[in-house]
């Protein structure tokens, strides 16, 4: 797997900020993150992070990390945190340590030391001491009872040797705390309750999932109880309690612990305290409350200005590589990576083999030296409406 730079041998805690694949092909491998990057990762061999698992993208997902946030997007195909899709679009920011889905791979990104890794991967993934060497033996010379004994404690051992091996009991809890990443459960934890008997927390999407875990653990003979809660339980709360206090709403669980809560809210300081109330504050499973305000009030103040004119397409009079890599316009102008280049979007990569900036519509295009004009450097650039497409903006509520 690709990864940008070879791994060092420091610990996992000397290691600051990292970017693991937790399953899959390429699990177990990771990439220290600097303070400010984009990392592409898909399929393509011009990935920062190329993934051969079947179902990922050539260009899947674009990761970003600046000032201590991450923020991430899907570009070619679906992503899917926890119990959520997350469709090509705009980007979501995760503030702690969480499964992304990509095709049939897994990765997941935080600080090297975060307790959420030991979630996603039962014993954690940080270095192990290794086993110390047994002392040699001793060697003497032995009386004849002895060394019969000891002729019989070989034979023995040349028996074992060639007996079939039993395999080992597979631990219970361990075997448990695997189905949490499997099946996408949200705060997931496997834990043993005062009693020593096996539990499982956590929230799943919906009542079938819950079903196909009990069916796991009747085929594995694993004896342990289900505290799993519904995305439909925690929404069902939410609505309830809202309509104790007199507002009616549409609610629905987004995944890691995210309730949407859609209606006509015209006293936007009474929604706001049901939200903070002590009764909400008690529901489990839920981490933070998004309202949508769909009131003609709240539309109206919410409609967006006019797009504004698309600026003019710079040209790309080269590409630099190497240990400071930019790209200079037509005009001399000089663009690094995270740079806007006017009339294209967002520059995001510049490998050896090629660079790529991250149009508004969230695809990518891969940008390569232009010829200059015959009119000359000094002139202004031709407008290029190449791009432009005729649709109304969005509504964003």
């Amino acid at each position: 797997m690709g990864t940008g730079r070879d791994r060092d041998t420091t610990t996992t805690e000397e290691r600051g900020i990292v970017l693991r694949v937790v399953s899959g092909l390429h699990a177990g491998a990771e990439r220290d993150l600097a303070g400010s990057e984009m990392i592409l990762i898909g399929s393509g061999d011009d990935c920062d992070m190329v993934l051969a698992d079947a179902g990922v993208a050539a260009h899947h997902a674009l990761l970003s990390f600046v000032d201590g946030r991450f923020s991430l997007r899907a570009l070619d195909a679906p992503l899917h945190v926890g119990t959520a899709m997350i469709h090509p679009g705009d980007p979501i920011e995760l503030d702690r340590v969480q499964r992304v889905g990509i095709g049939e791979s897994a990765i997941a990104f935080g600080a090297a030391d975060d307790a959420g890794w030991e979630r996603l991967v039962p014993g954690g993934l940080g270095p192990r001491a290794a086993p110390s060497p047994p002392a040699r033996p001793y060697l003497r010379r032995l009386p004849l009872v002895a060394g019969v004994a000891v002729l019989s404690l070989a034979s023995l051992a040349i028996f074992a040797a060639v007996m079939p091996q039993r395999e080992a009991t597979p631990d219970p809890l361990e075997q448990l705390q695997r189905l949490v990443p499997e099946y996408g459960i949200d705060d997931g934890q496997a834990r043993l309750d005062l009693n020593g008997h096996l539990v499982l927390n956590g929230t799943v999407p919906d009542t079938a999932t819950r079903e196909r875990i009990a069916r796991r653990l009747a085929e594995e003979q694993i004896d342990a109880r289900l505290e799993l809660r519904t995305g439909d339980d925690i929404a069902g709360d939410v609505a309830e309690i809202l309509r104790g206090q007199g507002i009616r709403a549409r609610t629905r669980y987004l995944g890691n612990g995210d309730v949407e809560i859609a209606g006509s809210f015209d006293d936007e300081a009474a929604l706001k305290a049901a939200s903070l109330s002590r009764a909400m504050r008690e529901v489990k499973g839920v981490a933070r409350l998004i309202p949508v305000n769909v009131s003609e009030a709240a539309v109206a103040r919410r409609q967006q200005p006019a797009a504004p004119p698309k600026p003019v397409r710079i040209r790309i009079a080269s590409i630099v590589r190497g240990d400071n890599p930019h790209v200079v316009s037509g005009k001399g102008d000089r663009y690094e990576v995270g740079a806007d280049l006017p009339g294209i979007g967002t520059l995001v990569s510049i490998t050896e083999n090629s660079a790529h900036a991250l149009r508004a519509d969230g695809s990518l295009e891969r940008l390569k030296p232009e010829p200059a004009p015959s009119t000359g450097e000094n002139e202004v650039e031709p407008k290029d409406f190449s791009n432009v497409r005729s649709e109304a903006a969005p509504l964003r509520l």
